[in-house]
């Protein structure tokens, strides 16, 4: 007894010991979803290993990291005494203020020994010099107990007038804080607030929150207010609030437009409902899965959920199908399960092997999340196809013994026929289209079969021609929509006080020397007079986005560097009195590191992102290391979007080419045939093309979710080969069919199945394409055209070979008898 018999048996007599193990088993892995958690950080794309990862990680250390809420404030006038009030007191208020200070604000030390939070905007000097003042006179009240009629009353002019005329004209306050914290007409103000680096998700969803509550709060009084803010923590707020609803809702469509696709097909309840339960089952069995061994829910996890969808449908309808063609022998029994399992059990079990082995190719992969995603996706088609073998068929057969146990005249009422999907009086109009389309497939390549073989061979090698055409997108933005609120006060942050898209060098070594300042303000200046400096006409780095500890020491120091180590150390002490975080903010507490950041706008193209790499590290090379002997570590958006690029781009190669190799060789093992493993793979070999064509012809860029297609598609595109040669293949051995006929029958039984499939699946992609998430509407067009593309070479190409090959092994048996004929003679 074969191993799938043995399973059939137990299914029929045992059902509802395993509808009950699979209950257990999903309630108990069903509770991992609550441990499921969100990544949205950018660095949790790469390793650790990884130059730009460690240079992070080297900032976390030293400086608290580089994680900034930037918050634009626009009013009539942001020099209102309301918005000077409440800037002079921010410290204050976060201070005093529970959501804030106990670490979801980094501080720094004070000028005083104190902690001071770290927030920048255009007062900040202001601030440090009314201290100062407030000091000598002997006063000691909080910065925000202080109210302009007070100021007025004291000094005889208001918060307004004194920062306006006092404050603002002064030349070096203007030079320092006007188009980087204040826009020049007065009504845009940005405040930089540096967050703690230890928080979770949670904590910075909270913190984004808290955040939009206080300005909101503290500034509903100031005329013409709009508060917008931009950062981390506000991007994983957006994700939660905004795009996982959203997704939810759009793969809720989807599975409708499913259901309404197998309703069609089926036109049975429960044998609508059956497929999509086993699929939601599955979908929670995995997903529960990975919050049990700690694997997070990332961007790339959106991906999850339809390509087991896919993997699930390509399973559970030819089961079905099977099913009720089985019936013609054996109506409404339980035995028709059984039958089914045991044949198409075995086709389902390889393809499953094949795709579980494709997933894991993902393990040789460089970036985390595309391993976690190979892992999770080849469990979860464990999951499904253990569903589709135990569940599906038990759930079938406690239906089926209710109509067996029913009166023979009932029985009688329900009698129908076989219309190649399901069984009923007539066939309807869906089933009769599906015949026509059909008929012409296997007329074309059974015909024909050369002249397809031909045509698919060229559009096949098309596109793979156009691999080298691919590109990935060079924004870490666009993985995110630009209508979430966070992404449009990027950009309008960006418009109004230059790009925030910040690049750090981290200079390491004796950074105080004279020697070593210079060096480094040399290399502040080399920068924007680089030669490549300019990309499309568009400067890449200004020098007014440039800003390192040289900058802040020579402006504490009269405008001139410092000449020694304790004229430095002099400047430093200088400049926090007025208001500047140096330590901890541009150099480190023990002084063997300093910051030089560069704010700069999101690179166009993969090009720009070459070029500003280049520009950094010759210049780095250069100024720092060949002239003071400086070590330098990059770090920051664009080495980031270097690496992932990269990244991206060698996992989508040799993924394809390992899934598709190691493919190969399982097909050629589980058919014990070289001509069949290969025919088998056509389908997918054609899939992955029209993939590539499909992306260069819309000139749509590999990103981090469009690089999982490839995997999608050899999966769905083996599942469709797989099942088509094995149901030849049996028939070929019933001995009773001409290999022509067992093309004819295998394509007017299983190709229907197929076909209901593909239309669910590729609808449900279609579906995603209405997201707001510019890769996932990518991925789910590319998508939806590869398995469309999948399943006419599932109907043509792949016939037209078992044709070509079946008229191939006939010639060479006609040639071995006559041979015998002739020996014998």
């Amino acid at each position: 007894m074969s191993v799938f018999e043995k399973i059939a048996k137990t299914v029929k007599e045992h059902p509802w010991a395993i509808i009950i193990v699979c209950l257990i088993i999903t309630a108990a892995l069903g509770l991992g979803m609550f441990f499921l958690e969100g990544e949205v950080a950018y660095m949790s794309l790469l390793p650790e290993d990884f130059p730009s990862v460690k240079a992070l990680d080297a900032l976390h250390n030293n400086f608290g990291g580089i994680s900034y809420e930037h918050v634009l404030v626009r009013a009539d006038s942001v020099t209102d005494p309301v918005m000077v009030e409440f800037l002079i007191g921010l410290g204050d208020s976060v201070q005093s203020d529970d959501r804030f200070n106990d670490g979801q604000i980094q501080t720094v030390v004070g000028a005083e020994g104190e902690k001071v939070p770290f927030i920048q905007d255009y007062l900040s000097p202001f601030v440090a010099n009314m201290q100062r003042e407030m000091k000598a006179l002997g006063y000691d009240v909080p910065l925000s107990s202080i109210t302009d009629s007070q100021v007025k009353m004291f000094i005889g002019k208001g918060f307004q007038q004194l920062v306006e005329e006092d404050y603002l004209s002064n030349p070096l306050v203007e030079k320092e804080m006007v188009g980087r914290f204040i826009s020049p007409d007065r009504k845009s103000a940005l405040v930089i607030i540096k967050f703690g680096a230890e928080l979770a998700e949670a904590e910075q969803v909270k913190l984004a929150n808290d955040l939009d509550d206080l300005f909101d709060e503290e500034l509903s009084d100031l005329p013409g207010v709009s508060i917008n803010v931009a950062g981390d923590a506000t991007l994983a707020r957006d994700f939660d609030r905004h795009i996982k609803n959203k997704t939810i809702l759009l793969f809720g469509v989807a599975i409708a437009v499913v259901i309404g696709t197998l309703f069609l097909a089926f036109r049975r309840f429960s044998d609508t409902v059956l497929p999509i339960g086993v699929m939601m089952i599955g979908l929670l069995w995995t997903f529960g899965f990975a919050g049990w061994i700690g694997i997070p829910y990332s961007l790339v996890s959106i991906a999850i959920m339809p390509i087991l969808m896919g993997t699930a449908l390509t399973f559970v309808v030819p089961f079905i199908a099977r099913y009720y063609e089985e019936m013609e022998h054996h109506f409404r029994s339980v035995r028709s399960v059984g039958k089914a399992l045991t044949t198409v059990g075995v086709a389902l079990f390889l393809a499953a092997v094949t795709n579980i082995f494709g997933f894991l190719v993902f393990q040789f992969g460089i970036l985390p999340p595309l391993r976690e995603f190979g892992l999770t996706c080849a469990v979860g088609t464990i999951f499904v196809f253990v569903l589709s073998v135990a569940l599906l068929p038990s759930i079938m057969v406690v239906r089926d013994r209710v109509y067996e146990k029913a009166p023979a005249e009932e029985r009688a009422k329900r009698k129908t026929h076989f219309d190649g999907l399901s069984r009923h009086k007539k066939k309807g109009l869906f089933t009769r289209a599906i015949d026509r389309v059909l008929e012409s497939f296997s007329a074309l390549s059974i015909r024909h079969s050369t002249l397809v073989v031909i045509v698919f061979a060229i559009l096949i090698f098309a596109g793979f021609s156009q691999i080298n055409a691919l590109t990935t997108d060079s924004d870490l933005r666009e993985l995110v929509p630009r209508e979430l609120p966070g992404m449009t006060a990027d950009y309008e942050i960006e418009e109004e006080f230059g790009g925030r898209q910040q690049d750090v060098v981290m200079v390491e070594g004796d950074v105080l020397s004279p020697e070593s300042l210079a060096a480094m303000m040399a290399f502040e200046d080399a920068v924007p007079d680089d030669a490549e400096n300019m990309y499309e006409g568009k400067e890449l780095y200004a020098r007014d986005g440039i800003m390192g500890l040289p900058d802040a020491l020579a402006s504490a120091n009269g405008g001139k560097l410092p000449t020694t180590r304790e004229e430095a150390e002099q400047a430093i002490s200088a400049a926090e009195e007025n208001g500047g975080f140096i330590v901890g903010g541009l150099i480190s507490a023990d002084r063997k590191s300093a910051l030089i950041s560069l704010n700069a706008r999101g690179a166009d193209s993969p090009e720009a992102v070459e070029q500003k790499m280049r520009i950094l590290r010759d210049n780095c090379d250069e100024s720092l290391e060949r002239e003071a002997g400086l070590k330098y570590r990059l770090g920051g958006i664009t080495p980031l979007t270097e690496d992932m690029t990269e990244g991206i781009l060698s996992t989508e190669t040799w993924s394809s080419i390992l899934s598709l190799g190691l493919c190969a060789l399982i097909l050629v093992i589980i058919f014990r045939s070289f001509p069949y493993g290969l025919i088998t793979l056509s389908v997918a070999l054609a899939g992955v093309s029209a993939e590539i064509g499909f992306l260069s012809l819309m000139s749509w860029p590999l990103d981090i979710v469009t690089s999982l297609v490839s995997a999608l598609v050899i999966g769905i595109g083996i599942n469709f080969g797989i099942l088509f040669t094995h149901r030849y293949i049996q028939e070929r051995e019933l001995g009773e069919r001409l290999p022509l006929e067992s093309v004819k029958v295998t394509m007017m039984n299983l190709g229907r199945a197929n076909i209901v499939a593909a239309m669910a699946t590729a609808s449900a992609f279609l579906i995603i394409m209405l997201s707001d998430i510019v890769p996932l509407r990518r991925f789910g067009g590319v998508t939806a055209f590869a398995i469309g593309w999948c399943l006419v070479a599932s109907l043509t190409l792949l016939p037209a070979l078992l044709c070509r090959l079946s008229g191939h092994l006939e010639s060479v048996k006609d040639d071995g008898a006559a041979s015998a004929e002739v020996e014998t003679t």
